[in-house]
């Protein structure tokens, strides 16, 4: 698609293999640090599930916009949808005020984006073809600058359940009742096989009402295999029978931790789980989970409510074609940081 404006011409195109070194370029301009280029492709090219890029391009190639999601695959009641995660979008500083109509090039390339690869939403905009698979639902975290011109020209929406951050300290003592259990430290793959962990969530799925991404092998194996990152994942397990009650993921620095993700079937083995983390790490512990996580209730002492330290505002919505879900209906998915590429 050709837009031409009165300081040239662009073209809003998929993304297409080669076009990396310019959207790393124009990455660094627009955020003022360096992606690599391994970050890029894990965070797009490897995800198993796959992605969506669209690229708005100056006559010199210079990436004017880039707008893309992850593709994820959701738990919805009883089936599976389709999801994007949007994420790194951003618009080059030299061409900010170009206008591609009656909007900047940023959100007139949103709204095509959003137009062409979901099922369902009120734009005005001509979709560009695809064959892809559309998409059900979308959801990001965005800062609030980015939050304010979303909501206002890009049909972003609040979160309404809203993130609860929680800090958490070192108990004194070593949790109560650990006896009766066997906890196993280890790296993603180790431990309970990738099929037990794929039963455990079918299990999650039984017992609570979920709308949230499928937390499988192809998931965990793909998100918690970040460049440059370190991930463990602790493993609760009955002492004789050694049946899998909880799990925890955690990313580890000098003077904290970071709860990434974590499934239970009952919330008090998630409790004893996370008190046993932080009293064998002797740090402070970090956690942002939805507000309507089912699981938030095993966040009680030491865990206490902080204000959220990054700024982010979840927004999510529903996509679908079938006039009987609504937009709002986003408000039922929960999520973990996991959910996010933020750390």
């Amino acid at each position: 698609m050709l837009v031409r404006t009165r300081t040239g011409s662009f073209e809003i195109r998929p993304y297409r293999p080669g076009d990396e070194k310019a959207i790393l370029a124009a990455w660094q301009e627009a955020f003022g640090k360096e992606m690599r280029l391994e970050e890029w492709q894990w965070k797009y090219a490897q995800n198993p599930e796959g992605f969506r890029c669209l690229l708005c391009l100056a006559e010199d190639g210079t990436v004017a916009v880039h707008y893309a999601a992850q593709v994820q695959r959701l738990a919805w009641g009883g089936e599976e949808i389709l999801g994007l995660h949007l994420t790194d979008s951003f618009s080059h500083p030299r061409f900010r005020w170009a206008l591609g109509g009656k909007t900047g090039l940023f959100v007139r390339t949103g709204r095509i984006f959003l137009k062409t690869y979901l099922e369902k939403i009120d734009f005005e905009e001509t979709p560009l073809p695809t064959e892809e698979p559309l998409a059900q639902f979308h959801y990001g975290f965005p800062g609030e600058r980015h939050f304010k011109l979303g909501i206002k020209l890009l049909k972003y929406r609040p979160h309404q359940p809203g993130v609860l951050y929680l800090e958490g300290e070192p108990p004194r003592k070593e949790p109560r009742f650990l006896w009766l259990y066997d906890v196993e430290e280890a790296s993603l793959g180790e431990g309970p096989s990738w099929a037990a962990l794929d039963a455990f969530f079918e299990d999650f799925k039984r017992r609570f009402p979920t709308f949230s991404i499928v937390r499988n092998r192809s998931f965990l194996g793909w998100r918690f295999m970040r460049p440059h990152k370190t991930y463990k994942i602790f493993y609760l397990k009955t002492f004789w029978r050694k049946k899998l009650k909880a799990w925890i993921i955690i990313s580890v620095e000098k003077e904290r931790l970071k709860i990434l993700d974590f499934l239970a079937l009952e919330e008090k083995d998630l409790a004893l789980l996370l008190n046993y983390v932080l009293f064998t790490h002797r740090k402070k512990a970090q956690v942002w989970l939805a507000g309507n996580h089912p699981l938030k209730k095993a966040f009680k002492a030491p865990f206490s409510p902080a204000p959220e330290p990054l700024g982010i505002i979840p927004n999510t919505g529903c996509d679908f074609a079938q006039s009987h879900w609504r937009f709002e209906d986003g408000d039922l998915f929960f999520f973990t940081m996991a959910d996010a590429d933020l750390f």
